[in-house]
This record gives structure tokens, C-alpha cells and sequence, in this order.
């Protein structure tokens, strides 16, 4: 028998084609990473098996995970959600998913409950191999991140966070969601019609308001460029510019994970 790592936590991010693992000891943070490539051809759930075989991270036991899970996430205002009725009205927004397992998570700074899925074979791995164990959409960690960065701004802020082959819009106001929308695209001319288009639906002023891309952002210096031909505030914060702990700043890692990570840690 394999004896449990004491105070110790894994954190795992199921992602497009890849596998990130994160390991974190109290009282120090992250510890250590190990990335792998999934398998084409064959299920999340197939590929999360051989992972348990072939990655050493994964042959230790844990206190508790923390899954990361890139999925189609549905907002629901806190104060009209009703769990009774979140699993069909889930079905009703995304397609396919109907045999999945849905699973929700509060947002108590944001008065929002995230509602969102997971492959029924995918968690049963997890629950297999862990007894303590929390699922949340890779964007959670995110969107509380610059939502306390956006507390207290006069102006509004657009943000597009880029990952995992799409791009990831939302802004808040008066400490809850004003929008927030995923659009599948990794190329940089559908991002910028997409960002700019939100920017003008919602209202906002190119001298007035501004925009924030994080993330994987394919072709940043012409992104950039073509929004500032329209919006007079653009930035691009990398992790050390948003404040995120020194011994974070690893190119490899998933800046959502960084970001949960710097959650946990503190």
C-alpha cells in the first residue's frame, strides 16, 4: 500500500490533448509539475488510466485533488438558481451532454453558482483514486482572480482569456457578472472581431473603457495592435504582471492553474 503524502494536494487540469499535474506541501506551495500528452483516439477516461500508470506524480496518494476540467460552464445568479432545475436547463444549453455528470459550484464574491459537466467513466477514475476530491471549470480560479483586480475600477474592463483552443469573455459590474461568453477559436482575427463586438454590444467606450487578454493569446503583438486602433486602454498581463507569486511563474503551466495554485497557497 502506497502511504498518503501528509498535508498534501494534488492538482490535476484535464485540458485539450494534455494532462498538467501539480503537486503542493504545506507549508511550502507547488512542489512539483508534470505535464503529459493525451493519447488520440482513445476516451479522457482511458487516457486518465494509462496516466495513473506512467506518471510518477500520480503513483503517490494524496489528502485531497483538486480537478480542473475544461467544459461548457453555465452562470446561474445565485439568487435564481435552483438545483432541482440546473441539470435541464444545462441540457437545454449545451448539446451532447445529456449523459454526463453535472456538477455546480457557489461563487459566493460574484452572487453566481457555475454549473457545469463532467464524462461519467472521467469522474469515476477520480473517485476511484481519490477520497477527498474538488471538480471546478478551469476558468473558476479566473474569473475570482480579476474579479477582486476589477473591485473598486471606475471603468470597465473587458477581459479574453485564451486556452485550450478557445477564447474565454466576461466583465463584471458591481460585484457580479455583466457577461461572460466562451467562443471557440484559437486565430486571432476571430478573436478580435469577437472581443470588439462585445466591447460595442455592451455598451462600452473606446476612450472611456478598456480590455485585458491573458492566456495562450495567438498572434499578441497584432492583436494588440488592432485593439487599440479601436479602444484606447489594452493590455496583456503576463502571471508576474498580475501579481502572481514568484515560484509560479513557470512558462509550462497553465496560467489557470497558476492562478488556483496561488489560491490555494495562500
Amino acid at each position: 500500500m502506497i502511504p498518503t503524502l501528509i498535508n498534501s494536494k494534488i492538482i490535476i487540469r484535464i485540458g485539450q490533448g494534455a494532462l498538467s499535474v501539480a503537486t503542493l506541501h504545506a507549508p511550502s506551495s507547488i512542489s512539483d509539475y508534470e505535464a503529459y500528452s493525451m493519447k488520440s483516439g482513445i476516451s479522457s477516461a482511458a487516457n486518465l488510466r494509462e496516466a495513473f500508470k506512467e506518471t510518477e506524480l500520480l503513483k503517490k496518494t494524496y489528502d485531497h485533488a483538486e480537478i480542473m476540467l475544461v467544459t461548457p460552464t453555465m452562470l446561474v445568479p445565485a439568487d435564481e438558481y435552483r438545483a432541482d432545475d440546473a441539470d435541464v436547463i444545462y441540457d437545454h444549453t449545451f448539446s451532447g451532454l445529456s449523459r454526463s455528470v453535472k456538477l455546480s459550484q457557489t461563487l459566493p464574491g460574484l452572487h453566481a453558482v457555475a454549473v457545469f459537466s463532467i464524462d461519467k467513466d472521467l469522474k469515476t477514475v477520480f473517485d476511484d483514486h481519490f477520497d477527498r476530491v474538488r471538480f471546478v471549470p478551469v476558468s473558476l480560479p479566473v474569473w475570482q482572480y480579476f474579479h477582486l483586480q476589477d473591485h473598486g475600477m471606475s471603468r470597465q474592463r473587458l477581459y479574453g482569456y485564451f486556452h485550450d483552443g478557445q477564447m474565454d469573455v466576461f466583465c463584471f459590474h458591481q460585484s457580479r457578472f455583466k457577461y461572460s461568453n466562451t467562443f471557440q477559436t484559437s486565430q486571432a482575427h476571430d478573436a478580435l472581431y469577437f472581443l470588439l463586438y462585445t466591447f460595442r454590444q455592451l455598451g462600452m467606450k473606446g476612450e472611456r473603457d478598456s480590455i485585458s487578454v491573458i492566456g495562450n493569446i495567438p498572434q499578441k503583438k497584432w492583436l494588440i495592435e488592432r485593439m487599440r486602433t479601436y479602444v484606447g486602454e489594452v493590455s496583456a498581463p503576463d502571471a508576474k504582471e498580475t501579481g502572481l507569486p514568484e515560484q509560479l511563474r513557470f512558462p509550462s503551466i497553465p496560467y489557470d492553474m497558476q492562478v488556483l495554485i496561488s489560491q490555494i497557497s495562500q
